[in-house]
C-alpha cells in the first residue's frame, strides 16, 4: 500500500464510528484502532460490513464492525472536556496531524525538540510522530511561546488531538 492510501484509510476510520479496523491487502496489513478503553458485549448482534476492492480488484477485505459490541468510556468523555478547556482560553494549540505515537526528540538520547518556555515560529518542527514505520515531523503552524506540552513522549495519539499550547 501506498501511503497516501493509508492516509486515506486513517481519514474514512476517523470519520466512521468504528473502533478498531485492521485490512490485509497484497501483504501488507494496517490495524487502526481508537485511543480508548472498551469492552465487549454479546448482548447484541448488530454486525456491519465494509468491503474495500484492492487497485487490480484481485484482493477484497472485509472490515466487519460490531458497532454495538463497543461502550463508550470516560477517557473520550474527558479528551472532549480537555478539547473544551483548550478552545475557551488565548492559548493556540498544535495538532497532532496523523493518528500515530509521539515522539519529543529524533532519539532517546537527543534533547527535545521543544519544550515548556520556548519560542517556536509558524514552520519549526516541534515533535515527531511515527505511523506505520514512518517518521513524520510535525511543524508548527503558529508562533509563540510553548506554555505546555499536553502528551508523554511514548504516547499513542489521535488525529486532531492538541499536542502543545502556544501563547
Amino acid at each position: 500500500m501506498k501511503f497516501d492510501e493509508v492516509k486515506e484509510l486513517i481519514a474514512i476510520f476517523e470519520k466512521s464510528d468504528m473502533g478498531e479496523m485492521e485490512i490485509k491487502l497484497d501483504g501488507d496489513s494496517v490495524h487502526l484502532g481508537r485511543n480508548a478503553s472498551f469492552s465487549v458485549s454479546n448482548s447484541e448482534k448488530e454486525t456491519t460490513k465494509t468491503v474495500i476492492a484492492g487497485s487490480n480488484n484481485d484482493s477484497v477485505t472485509t472490515i466487519e464492525n460490531n458497532s454495538a459490541a463497543f461502550e463508550d468510556t470516560t477517557q473520550d468523555k474527558a479528551f472532549e472536556e480537555n478539547l473544551k478547556s483548550d478552545v475557551e482560553d488565548d492559548a493556540k494549540t498544535v495538532t497532532a496531524p496523523i493518528v500515530g505515537t509521539y515522539y519529543q526528540s529524533q532519539a532517546p538520547d537527543k534533547p527535545p525538540f521543544v519544550k515548556v518556555g520556548d519560542t517556536i515560529a509558524k514552520g519549526d518542527v516541534v515533535c515527531i510522530i511515527e505511523a506505520m514505520k514512518f517518521m513524520n515531523e510535525v511543524v508548527s503552524e503558529v508562533s509563540g511561546k510553548i506554555i505546555e506540552v499536553l502528551v508523554e513522549d511514548g504516547e499513542f495519539v489521535e488525529f486532531g488531538q492538541p499536542l502543545f499550547r502556544v501563547e
